[in-house]
């Protein structure tokens, strides 16, 4: 029967995912553009010199250097407290033009650098597939983008050398490579000193015309410990250094080269980031702080205006003075005097076109112009086209529909070109600006208007999605009403009433109702911190006893502390918490705690075998004693189970001391700290990798003792051998979750466990662990509707708890520091594996307490706890369902909103995590291994 209703339920999950795929599909589909290469006889006549039998503008720069540090914001450049002076003090003389450049949502590197050589607006599943380094289907080999126009029609020879994020998407490209893997977060060091290594030797070559350097050391550092980080700033002293070098070194090559050959032209240096960070070094969503990055433009020919204040403060206006990242596109291509790509949506930094005259820069807007609106036409066919010859005429006619307005736009621009030809002698300089200013008002426009609509959604596919998705929510509703047994379900029946508890019910109507409204997406951690302490004064007032309303104050007043720990979320994550404290002015306190939790760990661990020997009777209950060889199997399995625990978790935090220096945060003489790790293997992937093999030893002692118990012990005590193997699996996963979560946070497991302690009397220390706590009193039966169940409570604290680690609905906040530990190889399945258990860590821990919860709640023999564990995941499907069909109808009919990018399509992308993810792999599969 039980089988019978799994199978069931598989088939139900199976059909949802079907559905999630076809929603997904038609809401995430890879982004329409137009096909091909722009060609120079594609580009429109001159219209200032209609007849002229050469309009072709000479490039100003014939050589480029790009160095792209990830991460870098732009205060680590023009702020007071930055340390690249050398860069700064080019700006403040007026050497270097320098702005900050705002990055569009998801500011993660593949979707960054498609915009910075494409100019368009790259697609949100990009930042998905930025993670996959196997990935080709994002390439750009087959669309247009600045590094294809410049290998083929200046025959430019490319080199790259740094993240190979460039080697995916430029296939062929390249002369010269030297990748380096961009998730190797834990390396701050030689990822970039391999990029180092290759500056001088390389510049100093005369065979190469565009060099790439892509540094990630400054995001590592970001990632691992914060923009406040020691190391941040001797970071950014060493990536002025190759500033320097690089500078000094085309400049002097520049001289040489123009002395010898009076035809060739300087070389362009740009300094610029792909994205930048947050206040905690993470980076995906779209605050201010992870959109500001910068561009700095170097080399003979750039002038800047000079800074009069020389202080510190002198480049504080540049930290305002903010233009688009996808301008970087037009300007180079103009630069270098080749086609536009086709998909452009970047406007021309006019501050770099001063050195052409009057009719080479509104030439070079029209160039712009004319792509622009070939853009514009390929989305909307029903736009007609623009005959420059007979511009005159065309601007006479009817351009003041509101339906036409950007056509119309254009045809003015052209018009007012027109009026400035050098035939026309009265043409003066109002004339010139009447001109760029039109150009400008046409392609912000169409920049604004393209933005949006360059996204397309396959409508017809996201319905049939959000179809099935109803029909599998409405079968799981169904499989809970007809559960085996039968006075209970969603609807009582034979009363006539909902059985689900009022709270319950409340819960989910809000919940729906908050996934509408894009400040609840950006602020849930609120949402459920309210429900967790609401639903623990609900139980404090309906209370059977004393005793228990006190441990419920005592659970609000422990989670009070684990809500104060991370402040998350959009509004208010900068504010100071005690996360702040513990990683600046009391980073002793952290390493303290995170002792005292091991040893807490440990110590409690060990108290609650010995309950469980009280609660079996050992060694009464083994038939022969003592002397029984079954008994002392289950005593060495046992032993073996608190050896691996204590040296997992000491490893674990050891790891953690290791990776962070905090043995010397903590004042410890290295002798000393060489001598504490002495059992553990040398080198950090070692010491994680002895971890992972000691939690593999904990579970297979807890397995097989459990084995022993239900065996051997006597009749009736299945239920308790169920029990033992739910507490085994909650506490000894412990060492694998202090592993892979931030040192600050290994404290809040012990206030976890704390907190789901204080749930079973039975449990706490001085316990005799013959008790039992009734769920509710006799006398108490009228509020049984009012009291919120210990499942429901904790089902509420394992959504919390995922904001309680410092996550949020912000691809920023994933934090991808520890889904390395222990791998020297890049793998995508391990990597993903670890980065989910580390962001989910607090969900599964109390996934696992809602599962010991089940088995501790009721004194039951093994077939009723396979019927409960069956309702408990089918009911976690339900809520799941009802979730995903209501995001999904909202992020339908939201796709035009103004945050649909920022806020609603990350949320989204959660959803399908916390679906796939947690509720199918962990919640089902993780279930099934009890039955």
């Amino acid at each position: 029967m039980i089988w019978r209703r799994l199978c069931v339920l598989a088939v139900v999950v199976l059909v949802e995912l079907v559905g999630l795929g076809l929603f997904v599909k038609g809401f995430f589909p890879y982004k329409r553009s137009i096909p091909g290469f722009a060609r120079p006889q594609d580009q429109p006549p001159d219209i200032g010199r209609i007849g002229a039998l050469d309009s072709e503008i000479a490039p100003q720069y014939d050589r480029l250097v790009v160095m792209l540090v990830d991460a870098l914001r732009n205060d680590f450049v023009f702020g007071n407290n930055s340390a690249m002076e050398f860069t700064q003090g080019l700006l403040r003389e007026g050497q270097a033009v320098g702005f900050t450049a705002k990055a569009l949502a998801p500011t993660v590197t593949m979707p960054r650098i498609k915009a910075l050589m494409a100019g368009t607006v790259p697609n949100f599943l990009d930042a998905v597939l930025n993670i996959a380094e196997s990935d080709t289907s994002s390439s750009l080999k087959y669309h247009d983008n600045l590094l294809w126009q410049l290998k083929h029609h200046r025959h430019k020879t490319i080199n790259m050398f740094g993240d190979d994020t460039w080697l995916r998407l430029f296939p062929d490209i390249f002369s010269k490579t030297d990748g380096t893997s961009s998730f190797f977060v834990t390396d701050t060091v030689e990822v970039d000193n391999n990029v180092t290594r290759h500056v001088r030797p390389e510049l100093e070559r005369s065979d190469w015309d565009v060099t790439i350097f892509h540094y990630l050391g400054l995001d590592h550092i970001g990632h691992l410990a914060g923009p406040n980080s020691p190391l941040m700033k001797p970071k950014q002293k060493e990536m002025d250094d190759v500033v320097r070098d690089i500078y000094q070194m085309v400049s002097h090559q520049d001289k040489a080269r123009m002395e010898h050959s009076p035809g060739a032209k300087p070389t362009l240096f740009v300094l610029l980031g792909d994205h930048a960070m947050n206040e905690i070094g993470n980076h995906g969503g779209n605050s201010k702080l992870e959109t500001s990055t910068v561009f700095v433009f170097m080399g003979q020919g750039i002038r800047g205006q000079p800074f009069a204040d020389r202080g510190k403060n002198a480049l504080s206006a540049l930290l305002t003075r903010e233009v688009p990242q996808i301008n970087l596109v037009p300007t180079l291509a103009l630069l270098f005097g080749v086609p536009i790509p086709k998909n452009n949506l970047g406007l021309p930094l006019h501050e770099l076109l001063d050195a052409y005259s009057d009719t080479e820069r509104l030439r070079m807007l029209q160039l712009t112009a004319s792509q622009m609106f070939g853009v514009v036409r390929a989305n909307d066919p029903s736009v007609k086209e623009v005959d420059v010859a007979q511009v005159a005429r065309m601007a006479a006619s009817d351009c003041d529909k509101a339906s036409d307005g950007l056509r119309c736009k254009y045809v003015a621009a052209l018009w007012a070109h027109s009026k400035c030809a050098p035939a026309a002698t009265s043409a003066s300089k109002g004339l010139v600006d009447g001109a760029e200013r039109a150009y400008y008002d046409f392609m912000e426009q169409a920049n604004e208007e393209l933005s949006r609509a360059f996204s397309g959604y396959d409508v017809p596919a996201m319905a049939y999605g959000i179809a099935v998705i109803a029909i599998s929510t409405l079968a799981l509703a169904a499989l809970m009403q007809n559960r085996l047994r039968g006075d209970a379900g969603i609807i009582n029946s034979k009363a006539k009433r909902l059985a689900l508890s009022l709270p319950a019910v409340a819960l989910l109507v809000t919940y729906i109702m908050a996934n509408t409204s894009s400040s609840m997406i950006e602020e849930e951690h609120q949402f459920w911190y309210f429900w967790v302490q609401t639903m623990l004064a609900l139980r404090i007032v309906t209370a059977a006893t004393t005793g228990g309303a006190v441990r419920t104050g005592m659970q609000m007043v422990l989670f009070r502390i684990v809500r104060a720990w991370n402040q998350t979320g959009q509004n208010w994550p900068g504010e100071i918490d005690i996360r702040f404290y513990l990683n600046s002015s009391h980073a002793t306190h952290m390493w303290a705690l995170g002792v005292a939790t091991v040893v807490a760990f440990n110590w409690y661990m060990h108290w609650m075998h010995r309950l469980m020997r009280q609660r079996f009777g050992l060694p009464d209950s083994f038939d022969g004693g003592s002397s029984s060889p079954a008994y002392r199997r289950l005593c060495a399995w046992r032993w073996i189970f608190r050896a691996a625990f204590a040296y997992a978790s000491f490893g674990a935090l050891a790891y953690q001391m290791e990776r962070n220096r905090g043995w010397e945060t903590l004042g410890m003489p290295e002798w000393a700290w060489a001598l504490i790790r002495a059992p553990m293997p040398p080198g950090i992937a070692a010491m994680a990798r002895s971890v992972y093999a000691c939690v593999f030893i904990i579970a297979v002692s807890s397995a097989l003792s459990t084995r022993l118990l239900r065996l051997n012990c006597k009749q009736g005590m299945v239920g308790a051998a169920c029990q033992t193997a739910a507490l085994d699996v909650l506490f000894g996963m412990v060492p694998l979750l202090v592993l892979l979560s931030r040192p600050h946070n290994i404290p809040l497991f012990a206030l976890f466990a704390a907190i789901f302690v204080l749930f079973f009397p039975q449990l706490l220390p001085g316990s005799s662990g013959c008790r039992r706590q009734e769920e509710h009193d006799p006398a108490w039966t009228g509020r049984h509707c009012l009291r919120p169940s210990k499942t429901l409570v904790q089902f509420c604290l394992l959504y919390a708890s995922f904001f309680a680690l410092g996550n949020s609905n912000s691809l920023a906040s994933l934090d991808i520091s520890n889904s390395y530990a222990g791998i020297s190889r890049y793998s995508e399945a391990l990597v993903g594996v670890l980065m989910f258990i580390s962001n989910w860590a607090g969900p599964l821990w109390w996934g696992t307490a809602a599962l010991a919860s089940t088995a501790l709640a009721h004194g039951m023999e093994q077939a009723e706890f396979r019927r409960r564990l069956v309702d408990l995941v089918t009911a976690a499907h339900v809520w799941q369902a009802c979730t995903l069909l209501s995001l999904s109808v909202v992020v339908a009919l939201m796709r035009t909103h103004l945050f649909i990018w920022s806020v609603f399509s990350p949320r989204y992308l959660y959803q399908v995590a916390w679906f796939a993810g947690y509720h199918v792999l962990f919640v089902t599969v993780g279930s099934l291994l009890w039955l």
